[in-house]
């Protein structure tokens, strides 16, 4: 008698849309990798720079030893990637290729200076967590660059285009107020001929009120690096009232507090209308947060999250590496740049 087969039961369902269109939008995806061999703070600042390009980009993806740069080169257009970061460990400095997939341009820095995500929160007086603001891309500013004109330099414009193609482009009509979450600033400095790569998270808060009542709106409280104390939710259970609390005398130390004072309600003009650097604005959607509804007049303010590097450019090449053309720029010799798009 013949065998029977059992037939499938569980039928795939169709895709949904959000996966059809996050896989087909258009925006450029990315590798981030390193290669050869590189120190423990290299292959930090590797992880850094991948949670900067979420959420498109492999943020999970495993390097071997053997692996090479033409491997990724090869299956990287397979999977729909635009763009391959690598960085490597030169006798001189660290270096970071930008390759542009599959025709090129390529374009080499060398790491002047920088900084990993951890060190930059640890010297920042406003700690805080991050996680949903990874969801969505950030916004790309570019800041201190020639505007285009026949004197500008022609690779300073390839630049520009290389950075912008790193990250989805920004259509005003389709974003949403609620994505914009973080804030990617590349500044050219052309007295040192360096590029400043900076990364910020948008923050939100009451405007027109001091901090103590901006914690009570907020229910939030500033986190202490203390392994004692690492929660962010206020606690009043000490008060016998909110007024003790709001109207505290600054300086004034407050129940369990040990030692550290609060703000007064009134204690100063410029807590009331907002900390140094704030800019008010009126919120033309809702935005992710307490009470950040529509209309409402709010405190924008950016803390950066790192990581931070100083880039200075060394070459640009037409083609990928293997495959390399023409040197369009050398910061060692004088080339003239072609006529070259980056699409």
């Amino acid at each position: 008698m013949a065998r029977r087969r059992k037939n499938r039961t569980h039928l795939k369902g169709p895709a949904t849309p959000s996966t059809s269109n996050t896989a087909n939008d258009g925006s450029p995806k990315s590798f981030i990798i390193k290669h050869g061999q590189v120190g423990s703070s290299l292959t930090q600042l590797v992880r850094d720079m991948r949670k900067v390009m979420e959420p498109n980009t492999a943020s999970r993806l495993k390097e071997r030893n053997r692996n090479k740069l033409k491997d990724y080169l090869t299956m990287a257009p397979a999977l729909q990637v635009t763009h391959l970061l690598a960085f490597t460990l030169t006798p001189i400095a660290p270096s970071l290729r930008i390759i542009r997939l599959a025709a090129g341009p390529t374009l080499s820095f060398r790491v002047e200076r920088y900084s990993l995500v951890k060190d930059v929160l640890n010297t920042s007086k406003r700690a805080r967590s991050i996680g949903l603001e990874y969801l969505s891309p950030p916004l790309l500013v570019l800041a201190s660059f020639p505007p285009p004109s026949p004197t500008t330099p022609p690779h300073i414009s390839l630049l520009m285009k290389s950075f912008q193609s790193l990250f989805p482009p920004l259509s005003p009509h389709t974003l949403t107020l609620s994505s914009a979450r973080r804030v990617v600033l590349i500044s050219y400095s052309p007295e040192r001929g360096t590029v400043d790569f900076r990364h910020y998270v948008i923050t939100v808060k009451p405007y027109g009120v001091s901090k103590r009542v901006r914690r009570v709106l907020e229910g939030t409280h500033p986190v202490k690096k203390s392994a004692t104390k690492s929660t962010g939710l206020l606690d009043l259970g000490n008060e016998k009232d909110v007024a003790d609390f709001l109207l505290r005398k600054k300086g004034e130390p407050g129940p369990g507090s040990e030692g550290d004072g609060y703000e007064s309600a009134a204690s100063s003009a410029s807590s009331a209308a907002g900390d140094d650097g704030d800019v008010a604005v009126n919120l033309a959607d809702d935005y992710v947060g307490r009470g950040n509804k529509k209309g409402q007049r709010r405190a924008v303010r950016l803390d950066e999250i790192g990581p931070r590097m100083e880039l200075r450019l060394v070459k640009i090449t037409e083609g990928v590496p293997g495959k390399e053309g023409s040197v369009i720029y050398h910061e060692f010799g004088k080339f003239l740049l072609s006529c070259l798009c980056v699409t």
